[in-house]
């Protein structure tokens, strides 16, 4: 993840996708962001060249928070579980965090987000990134532990239920689905017949032309076509209700 995750288009996309979501919020440059799962850092330093100023982070891996550490980023070991020992009562104004409530139960995701929601100050935003379609299920979903993909009603009971009111969600990337349905579908079937497959991630950087195209591309969807009828993953942008 240190190696790809601000150069690859997926990564790229997704941290244009939160700035923009960010750049809605009335706390501006000076609004008061977690990342909540904040991996290796890439979305820290995404939003810093960007002017926000009271970005910080946690992460349940010490080897992710030993590289952001490295990397002079603000952030600490922390766990989802224990969200309330990392930040105090309505003492953000946002929380990001993308793909992790796939790892936990469905009681478990409920109680993180009643954690999310009581973090926040009154109208804080909450942006979540989730798998979704078990049609793109493959390797990665293996070699990350993804358990669960996610649909639009299942996502928008779960933050409702939690106090939140979704100003945005859509599906993405759309127009580059068939090629990742067909890449994993292929992957499910190797992985049935062949006990000695590697198991590992594809998120593999690609050359830097077709990096910087398949950006372009998924960018100017996600701007262009507010609506999609279905995509690998789901983008969340919740308000906290008064």
């Amino acid at each position: 993840m240190a190696q790809v995750e601000t150069r690859l288009w997926w990564y790229r996309a997704l941290h244009h996708l939160v700035a923009a979501a960010l750049a809605t919020h009335p706390g501006g440059r000076d609004a008061r962001i977690v990342d909540a799962g904040c991996g290796t850092g890439g979305l820290l330093i995404f939003l810093r060249e960007r002017g926000y100023r009271c970005v910080s982070g946690f992460d349940v891996s010490t080897e992710a928070i030993a590289i952001c550490k490295r990397r002079g980023l603000p952030a600490q070991a922390g766990n989802l579980h224990h969200l309330d020992q990392v930040i105090q009562p309505g003492q953000a104004d946002a929380l990001v965090s993308n793909d992790t409530l796939y790892f936990f139960t469905v009681e478990e995701r409920e109680q993180i987000l009643a954690l999310c929601a009581r973090a926040l100050a009154p109208n804080g935003f909450l942006i979540l990134n989730l798998p979704a379609a078990r049609a793109f299920r493959g390797v990665h979903d293996v070699s990350v532990g993804i358990t669960h993909r996610f649909s639009k009603s299942e996502v928008r009971t779960l933050v409702s239920s939690a106090g939140f009111s979704v100003v945005r969600m859509l599906f993405w990337p759309f127009l580059l689905s068939p090629v990742i349905y067909a890449t994993r579908l292929r992957q499910r079937i190797r992985l049935q017949h062949c006990r000695d497959l590697q198991v590992r991630s594809d998120l593999d950087l690609p050359p830097a032309p077709l990096n910087r195209l398949l950006e372009v591309v998924t960018r100017m969807e996600n701007k262009l076509l507010p609506w999609k009828p279905f995509g690998s993953s789901i983008f969340v942008v919740a308000k906290k209700l008064p």
